[in-house]
């Protein structure tokens, strides 16, 4: 625990570091942000875990923007969303749609989701749930990963989203 004088110089910094960020040029700043990103783990950041675990996986994803149609793969899944590998470029709020099928022979549902976090590598999008069907399904999926891992299948999974 910081007593009140680290407390108080430590404000100081972080009100000094927010008058000098508003002078970076944007790309600089993306940069900055990228590799705090990498240098930071989320729990330092946050001060606790994730809410929702999240499991490995390589699963297969079509996904839409408002204008294109993309093919990506998944690369860790959770009940409240997905980061996907990518080299597509994306903003933190956009919207896209998931095309999602649990197995080979069922049709395919949609779920949107909201971009919130960008890396170099992706981004992570968070399921609009907006139906207990939905949340079933992306449920069952993550069963049947945790299932097929617990087996001895391969981390590349055959399943199409």
């Amino acid at each position: 625990m910081m007593n009140s004088e680290e407390e108080l110089e430590r404000y100081r910094s972080i009100g000094r570091l927010v008058e000098l960020i508003h002078h970076i040029p944007t790309g600089r700043l993306k940069s900055y942000l990228v590799q705090l990103e990498k240098e930071t783990s989320e729990k330092e950041i946050g001060g606790s875990e994730r809410r929702h675990v999240r499991v490995d996986c390589f699963v297969s994803v079509d996904y839409t923007d408002s204008e294109k149609i993309f093919k990506d793969y998944i690369e860790d899944i959770s009940t409240s969303g997905v980061f996907i590998k990518s080299r597509e470029s994306f903003t933190i709020g956009e919207e896209i749609v998931l095309s999602m099928s649990i197995s080979r022979e069922g049709s395919a549902f949609k779920i949107p989701a909201t971009v919130v976090r960008v890396a170099p590598d992706g981004f992570g999008v968070s399921f609009k749930i907006t139906s207990q069907v939905q949340k079933a399904i992306i449920e069952s999926l993550i069963e049947s990963i945790n299932a097929q891992k617990g087996h001895g299948a391969k981390k590349s999974l055959n399943l199409t989203l």
